[in-house]
């Protein structure tokens, strides 16, 4: 999936209208983190690119979204499915 059509995935994810533009520069950099995160955890491009990893990407750029300063931290079902994909 290309980052646009994983965008519209995350607003979704996210209860945020998909034809608002207010929040995709933020989205675009969870969505990077997470990916980044999940290739540096071993999960392959071909893997990165499936419906599981689709999810698990909405996961964790929900599981980033509300984050305070110093209370960054992915779900334990994120690291779960995480390991699963790899």
């Amino acid at each position: 999936m290309d980052d646009e059509n994983l965008l519209v995935e995350c607003k979704k994810g996210l209860n945020i209208p998909v034809n608002s533009t207010v929040h995709d520069s933020l989205l675009k950099q969870k969505m990077l983190a997470v990916k980044m995160f999940m290739k540096n955890a071993g999960v392959s491009e071909e893997n990165l690119s499936n419906d599981l990893a689709v999810a698990v990407i909405v996961m964790g750029v929900s599981d980033l979204w509300e984050v305070r300063s110093g209370e960054v931290k992915f779900s334990p079902v994120f690291f779960t499915l995480v390991n699963q994909l790899t």
